[in-house]
């Protein structure tokens, strides 16, 4: 288990890595404390490469989601395969924002066209 840490301006983005159970969450626990909630900012929890998530860990996501909206700030959970089941079953995804991909690395959103088609 690994948790990497980055900020870039009102975003702080936590990129968990390996299995989040009963084992590694003090770890987990530890490094969301140290996080920075910038208020009116985003905090990002990546899980899109977490391979095995238990309640343990999901309690330590929702007690940073507290720390988070206490700091008016909104937390960002981003989920993958393995996470996004567990996560939905516990209804999580109905009181966080749980998304696919993380919004500063989504595809900007396409504009319109402002060329004429070519006739065939």
């Amino acid at each position: 288990m690994s948790v990497m840490v980055s900020t870039a301006g009102p975003v702080t983005t936590a990129r968990l890595t390996g299995e989040i159970d009963t084992y590694s969450v003090p770890d987990v626990r530890a490094a969301f404390e140290q996080l920075p909630v910038p208020a009116g900012g985003t905090v990002v929890v990546d899980l899109r490469e977490v391979t095995f998530l238990d309640s343990s860990g999901l309690g330590a996501v929702i007690a940073l989601f507290h720390r988070a909206t206490a700091g008016e700030a909104r937390l960002q959970l981003v989920c993958g395969a393995v996470t996004s089941r567990l996560v939905q079953l516990m209804h999580l995804d109905q009181v966080m924002d749980v998304v696919t991909e993380p919004e500063e690395t989504s595809a900007p959103a396409a504009s319109p066209s402002t060329s004429e088609p070519t006739p065939r």
